[in-house]
């Protein structure tokens, strides 16, 4: 009896076991690659891909539009603001020059009335 479980044992844990992986890892990897392009092309049907490609090329194309109105807008605003303070200043110095005026005006008034009149 003790033959026969030492018969077991050997025979249980000599062998080795076999694994045959020369006709399987081709297999496999078709199937890796085949699931991968199939789930790809699902997901570009599902979601559209060309109707999404073409909006998020027109999204861009309106970016870029909307920038260089932005920057136009940001110039022509710069150009007001400088042309704002020209015509301040002008008509602060139209009122200096009128104020000017009107003394030249009082002392050339005075002097006649001193003088008196000239004939033109």
């Amino acid at each position: 009896m003790n033959n026969i479980s030492r018969k077991k044992k050997h025979f249980l844990t000599h062998k080795k076991a076999k694994i045959r992986i020369d006709h399987l890892w081709p297999r496999y990897l078709l199937i890796i690659l085949l699931s991968f392009s199939l789930s790809f092309l699902l997901s570009y049907k599902l979601y559209q891909g060309g109707k999404i490609t073409g909006f998020l090329l027109r999204i861009a194309e309106l970016e870029s539009i909307n920038s260089e109105i932005d920057q136009s807008m940001r110039e022509k605003v710069l150009q007001i603001q400088m042309e704002s303070k020209s015509y301040d200043k002008l008509s602060q110095e139209l009122k200096v020059v009128r104020q000017e005026n009107i003394e030249l005006k009082e002392d050339v008034l005075f002097y006649e009335k001193i003088v008196g009149k000239r004939p033109k």
